[in-house]
């Protein structure tokens, strides 16, 4: 049986984190005054760091669901064939939108500009219920009373740089771990 990629299931939630990652740096350059030099000292930096944590979560999220996620590793994006518990997923449950979420955050301080932040809180308040009330829905569907108990033992999102620690553990493990189980 062939397994095809299902971009086309993936683009809408693509157009969804780069347009608004496009509106946000957008806002940030066309509105309103800079703050001062001091403050943007902070922001920047603060901003850069958001970005790298956001990249990082992200990368983990996907290359755990790459190899712990799927029977036939191929090329191409598509829905994991089974629940992954290991690295990043044993410690939240959306990593990857998690990670974009920061992302964001990190462009709208970079840009240091009030509307771009304030814009950013409500991009992430509209991303997290979009993410527990579909996304949620769609994966229960999908592996039912497993994805039940996979609840119970972790938060939906979890900021600790020890979920990073885990997700790095679980790839350092992946190249001595030709199974793919947890």
């Amino acid at each position: 049986m062939e397994v095809k990629p299902l971009r086309s299931e993936f683009a809408p939630k693509f157009a969804f984190w780069f347009s608004w990652w496009a509106v946000i740096v957008l806002v940030g350059i066309y509105t309103g005054e800079k703050p001062p030099g001091r403050v943007r000292w902070f922001t920047v930096p603060f901003g850069l760091f958001l970005m790298v944590y956001g990249l990082l979560l992200n990368a983990l999220a996907g290359k755990t669901l790459k190899r712990y996620g799927h029977f036939d590793i191929r090329k191409g994006i598509r829905k994991p064939e089974r629940l992954v518990t290991a690295g990043v997923y044993s410690c939240m449950r959306h990593p990857a939108q998690f990670g974009s979420i920061f992302f964001g955050w990190g462009l709208a301080f970079i840009t240091s500009s009030v509307y771009a932040i304030l814009l950013a809180g409500w991009y992430s308040f509209s991303a997290l219920y979009f993410i527990l009330a579909i996304e949620e829905r769609e994966t229960l569907r999908e592996f039912g009373e497993d994805y039940c108990r996979f609840l119970e033992g972790r938060p939906p999102f979890n900021p600790s740089v020890k979920c990073l620690w885990e997700g790095l553990k679980a790839l350092k493990q992946m190249g001595t771990d030709s199974t793919g189980e947890d």
